[in-house]
Formats: C-alpha cells, sequence, structure tokens
C-alpha cells in the first residue's frame, strides 16, 4: 500500500515512498515522483488562474522540490495510488498520537457545520486502526448497507423497442419508418419498474471504485456483498448529470447520507478546488473551519441548559455605519437576555511564555473592533479561543479599558466534554 500520513505544515519531497527527515517541529515526507509530479500539477493549475485564492490551495511551494501542506486535514490519493493522509497538529507524530488524531478529528468533523456527509458510530476505531480513507470508505458502506436493509428503490424507465407484440403506447412515426415491410412487428414505447435509476447508478459506481481502493479485508468483503445487490443496475456513464437527475421526496430520504458520501468518493463535491479527477480521491477540509464549528457545538451543548443561545458566524454589524458598509462576522456570538459575548476562534499554536502571550495585533485589533461595534448590545467581554497546547494551558487576561477586557482561552480538543473544559463560564 503506498500510503504515507503527514500532519499539518508538514512537507512533502520526492524520494522512497515513507522516508522522513525531522527538520524543527515539521516533518519532510517523502512520495513517488509520480505523485509528486501530480501535485504539482494540480499547484499550477491553480497558480495559473487569474485569481488564484490562496486560501484555497492546500499545498505551499517551498523550493523547487518541496511543497508544505497547508491548514487542510483528510486524505487525498494521486492517480499512481499513493494515498496522503494529513492529520491535524495535536498529537505527537508518532503512531499512537496518529491514531489519537484520527480519533479527536473524527469527533471533530461530526460537527462541521453545512457537511451533508454522516459518520457513524466509533465501533471501526475500537478494532485495528485504519487510516482516515479507509474510516470515510467504511463509513460509505455502512450507509449503503443501512439503505439496502430498508429497500432499494426503483422507478419507472420508458423504453422504446420493435417488438414482436404490442405493449404499451403504439408510436405511429416510427412504426411506419420501421416496420412497412415487417409489418408483424410493433414499435412501442411502454415503462418497466426496475432499479436503474441515477441514484443506484451513482451508488454502483461509488462501490465499484471503493473495492478497487479498499485494502481493509471487512471493506473488501462489504463492498462485494453490496455490489451484487446492485448487480442489476448499471454504472454511471455521466455522474454529473445523474447527480442533477437525482430525486429528492419522501421515499428517497434514505438515499441522503449514501449519496453524499459518493459527491466526496467520486469527487463530484470537491472539498479542495484543484483536486477533481475522478481516478482519485480528496476529502480534504479547512482545520480553521472544523475547530471554529465544533466549539460552537460544544459552547450549544454547554450553555444551552443555561439560558445562553449561541449563534456563528453573526452578520448584523457594519465597521462603517455611513456608508453602511465591511460587514462584520465574528465566529461566535453568545446572548442572554440584554447581554452578549463576541468571541473568535483561531487555530494557531501560541506561546504564552511569550510577552504578548503568542496572541497576534491583528487579532487584537479584530477583537477590539467588535467589543466597540457590540457595545450598543451590551457586550459583556470578549474571547479569542485557541486550542490548547504544551505551552498554552491557562487562559490570559488583556485589558483594553475599564469597560473592555479580552480573555484569551485555551480549548483542549482532547477531552471527553469540551463544554466543561473551555473554561468560559466564570467570565459569562
Amino acid at each position: 500500500m503506498k500510503q504515507v500520513t503527514l500532519r499539518e505544515y508538514d512537507y512533502l519531497r520526492v524520494g522512497q515512498l515513507g522516508e522522513k527527515e525531522v527538520g524543527g517541529s515539521h516533518l519532510a515526507v517523502a512520495i513517488p515522483q509520480p505523485a509528486f509530479d501530480y501535485l504539482e500539477g494540480l499547484l499550477e493549475q491553480e497558480e495559473s488562474k487569474q485569481y488564484s485564492d490562496d486560501h484555497t490551495l492546500f499545498l505551499k511551494r517551498r523550493g523547487k522540490r518541496l511543497f508544505q501542506v497547508q491548514s487542510y486535514v483528510g486524505v487525498l490519493q494521486t492517480p499512481c495510488g499513493t494515498q496522503i493522509e494529513i492529520l491535524p497538529k495535536i498529537s505527537d507524530a508518532t503512531p499512537e498520537g496518529n491514531e489519537s488524531s484520527r480519533k479527536v478529528l473524527l469527533r471533530m468533523l461530526r460537527h462541521l457545520k453545512g457537511a451533508k456527509f454522516k459518520l457513524g458510530g466509533d465501533a471501526n476505531l475500537k478494532t485495528a486502526p485504519m487510516h482516515l480513507l479507509e474510516l470515510f470508505m467504511s463509513y460509505f458502506l455502512q450507509e449503503v448497507n443501512r439503505l439496502v436493509k430498508r429497500g432499494v428503490r426503483s422507478d419507472y424507465v420508458t423504453r422504446e423497442e420493435n417488438q414482436v407484440f404490442l405493449k404499451g403506447k403504439l408510436l405511429i412515426n416510427q412504426q411506419i419508418q420501421r416496420n412497412t415491410v415487417q409489418q408483424q412487428r410493433f414499435f412501442c414505447a411502454y415503462d418497466e419498474y426496475e432499479p436503474n435509476r441515477p441514484e443506484n447508478r451513482l451508488i454502483h459506481s461509488a462501490l465499484q471504485k471503493v473495492s478497487r481502493l479498499s485494502r481493509n479485508a471487512n471493506n473488501q468483503r462489504l463492498s462485494r456483498e453490496l455490489m451484487f445487490v446492485f448487480a442489476d443496475v448499471p454504472v454511471s456513464k455521466n455522474i454529473r448529470q445523474d447527480f442533477t437527475k437525482c430525486k429528492s421526496n419522501r421515499a428517497m430520504v434514505h438515499y441522503q447520507h449514501p449519496l453524499e458520501w459518493c459527491r466526496l468518493i467520486l469527487n463530484e463535491e470537491r472539498t479542495v478546488s484543484s483536486a477533481g479527477e475522478t481516478k482519485t480521491i480528496s476529502i480534504l477540509f479547512p482545520m480553521e473551519k472544523i475547530f471554529e464549528d465544533y466549539v460552537a457545538a460544544m459552547l450549544r451543548k454547554s450553555l444551552g441548559k443555561k439560558g445562553y443561545s449561541v449563534r456563528t458566524q453573526e452578520s448584523r454589524k457594519h465597521l462603517c455605519v455611513s456608508p453602511n458598509k465591511f460587514q462584520m462576522k465574528p465566529d461566535i456570538v453568545i446572548r442572554k437576555g440584554d447581554e452578549c459575548w463576541v468571541a473568535d476562534t483561531k487555530w494557531k499554536v501560541i506561546d504564552e511564555r511569550d510577552s504578548k502571550h503568542g496572541v497576534s495585533q491583528s487579532d487584537m485589533y479584530q477583537l477590539y473592533a467588535y467589543g466597540k461595534k457590540y457595545k450598543d448590545d451590551g457586550c459583556k467581554g470578549l474571547f479569542l479561543i485557541y486550542p490548547q497546547g504544551n505551552y498554552f494551558t491557562k487562559g490570559k487576561e488583556f485589558i483594553f479599558d475599564e469597560s473592555l477586557s479580552l480573555q484569551c482561552l485555551p480549548f483542549d480538543c482532547e477531552a471527553p466534554n469540551q463544554g466543561k473544559h473551555i473554561g468560559m463560564g466564570s467570565y459569562l
């Protein structure tokens, strides 16, 4: 199996698969030349765009033959079969640390806002450790298995054929053109009730792809069993067109999650804009967004019982009132009665040994602007929430003036119940 594992901001270079070089706090992991060339092609394609957005790139060029992974996590497979697994920089770069990071990432992904796919239970995590691609394929197979148990839907498909007996509706024009001589035949149109519908074709296509890629015995066995169920259904010849033909009604509710997994596996919904070949897989997510949504979900869980409301990306305020421009969107706004608190999440490693606590000046400016604009809403405090690290375990207060202060708080991503470990309750 051509498989490598690295973490955010580690490096990729050409070499023998899996070779590692330590440079400071980052690793340089080697991948084969064809895999490196494929990634270079993706990067050149994105760099050639007239209005390329650096935030959409999951790689940065750090030399002629060196790439640095950015703050994206997930898995990417190249056409040569090399699987690149990118994990959040939470635990140490050891097999045990990687397994811990996978568990934390999957827990956080369950709260990713806007994600239509569904992550199942942690039964697979309790068995032999699996890389992210195998885990994602396992979740997809679980969803298809549930669908099969609820019933594979069929639909009426219209067929037009020259029959030896009359069936359905006789097509007069075609009958005259085709059967002027063979008058014993009937060119007719009729409907047949069969499972050959867009949803089933897409699932069959995704099952075939999983069967080719998976190296896990359980995933291979289940994929073969499920492909047998869809044996009478052809694979999709036009994936994008079939997705547009999918129906969403009450009878098809149980198809929703399997189809969203199909979008990811067949690369129809690209989590990274530059990786989109059908023969590859790219399931990558921006870690900043994962962290923001996870913190918000845990705050709702812990503060909702106390009467607080938690909103994300609120857009009620503008930096300028005349003209009413430069809309402000704080990550999190907490409200209770006539009072509110504004919080921003930052997926950054900060160091409390630093004189400024490792907090950037731009972040301070941003929160100060939030505090001033939300003063009329009864703003009682500001929060900057960072992931907890070896050198950031306790909160730090910064006072702007007598009426406005900011708390920098650590968030322990590995704690089982985050709401009780963020340390915000004493400031509300």
